[in-house]
């Protein structure tokens, strides 16, 4: 009889087990959702609102702002609410921000709105980092953030979709709405389900933020978040324009490197999984930030426009596991009191990392040339070099 049900108790939290991270998947995939799809959009709505072109900086600062706030104090507000309470909320915010822009009446509003979409996708990103760092692998924290590409690929092709069939940029957003309200109801109709917050020791309170900042380690980890974060995005802001216009490389063939940049940072995550389990992290980390070294440099030769294409597919492959991979071992690395904290102001770290350096590019190329580029970034990736070995040593 006892035999009987433990059987059940184990298969109970087995199946809640796999709930969550079929859940924590869908989180990923509807955070990449929402992000890339003004790109597409932004023609339609320049058009709607009659604005310049360089007029979608304010909605990026205001977005960028939301989410540096949101992740920064995730690791407080998750043990007043809860992992699931907090992404029920956040994708409400998201779902009611978005619905805000397609009734925007004037640019401003929506630059507005903008800060509460920041404020979703900061927590959201937070919360199941979170989560992800506690409860997973590094190997299945790799798979979970390759699916959050399918979400940031999956975004604009529905907005193109959208708009190839005569509909408004509004239509495409509407949906997106609706997939947000879905996944609020569901996170909250689940919240019993998920930890009430990070593991910590039973003797000891979570920390507060301002004693996970004081920690060396946490504040080597936000530097090397910030460069990781900023050396992928700028590459994928610039490297187009660095083939296209620098190097004069026909668009499709400019195009392809970029798609192949993308492909092979999904790939890479994909594959980790597939990587023997003796294999650590911490290694993996360091090989991946010498090997995209590797191709930056050779991208910065300019030997031949195949040789570029390969050392772009190469430092897309070799960056996909890095910010995974630095998530999962957050834990091991500052313990169960800091991890919320820590991950949190990571994850606000990685946000200002995303916007910094691609306009330090910009700001590179319109002084010294679009060639600047491939040597800015190969100084901040060995930075990130230096940065990750001084954070290994702890």
């Amino acid at each position: 009889m006892l035999a009987g049900s433990t059987h059940v108790v184990a298969a109970r939290m087995q199946g809640r087990f796999l709930l969550l991270l079929i859940l924590c998947f869908v989180g990923f995939i509807a955070l990449g959702l929402p992000d890339a799809v003004v790109g597409v959009a932004w023609p339609a709505i320049r058009a709607d609102f009659d604005l310049q072109l360089d007029a979608l900086g304010p909605l990026f600062i205001a977005a960028t702002a939301g989410s540096v706030i949101a992740s920064s104090f995730s690791g407080v507000v998750q043990l007043r609410l809860g992992i699931g309470r907090l992404l029920g909320l956040s994708c409400l915010l998201t779902a009611v921000a978005l619905l805000g822009y397609t009734l925007a009446p004037a640019w401003w509003v929506m630059v507005a709105l903008g800060l509460l979409t920041g404020l979703g996708a900061g927590a959201i990103d937070a919360a199941i980092n979170t989560h992800a760092a506690v409860q997973y692998s590094a190997r299945v924290v790799n798979v979970l953030h390759a699916f959050y590409a399918v979400g940031a690929a999956a975004g604009p092709a529905l907005m193109t979709a959208t708009l190839a069939s005569g509909h408004r940029w509004q239509a495409g957003y509407l949906i997106i709405v609706a997939v947000e309200f879905a996944l609020a109801v569901v996170f909250i109709a689940t919240h019993k389900l998920w930890p009430r917050s990070s593991r910590h020791h039973e003797n000891h309170r979570p920390a507060r933020l301002i004693e996970t900042l004081k920690l060396r380690k946490v504040q080597l980890s936000l530097v090397v978040f910030l460069l990781y974060t900023g050396c992928e995005a700028a590459a994928g802001a610039w490297i187009f324009s660095l083939l296209y216009e620098a190097r004069g490389i026909a668009t499709g063939a400019a195009g392809t490197a970029v798609t192949l940049y993308w492909i092979g940072l999904f790939a890479s995550r994909l594959g980790y999984a597939f990587l023997p389990a003796q294999v650590r992290p911490g290694v993996v980390i360091g090989a991946c930030i010498v090997a995209a070294l590797a191709g930056v440099i050779a991208l910065a030769a300019n030997l031949h426009p195949l040789i570029d294409t390969v050392a772009i597919t190469l430092i897309g492959f070799a960056s996909g596991p890095i910010f995974p991979s630095l998530i999962a071992m957050t834990p091991a690395r500052v313990g169960g009191q800091h991890t919320a904290n820590a991950v949190g102001l990571q994850v606000s770290m990685a946000a200002i990392g995303l916007a910094a350096l691609p306009a330090l590019c910009g700001l590179s190329a319109q002084m010294l040339g679009l060639e600047s580029i491939p040597l800015l970034l190969a100084a901040c990736w060995i930075i990130l070099l230096s940065a990750y070995w001084a954070l290994a040593r702890h």
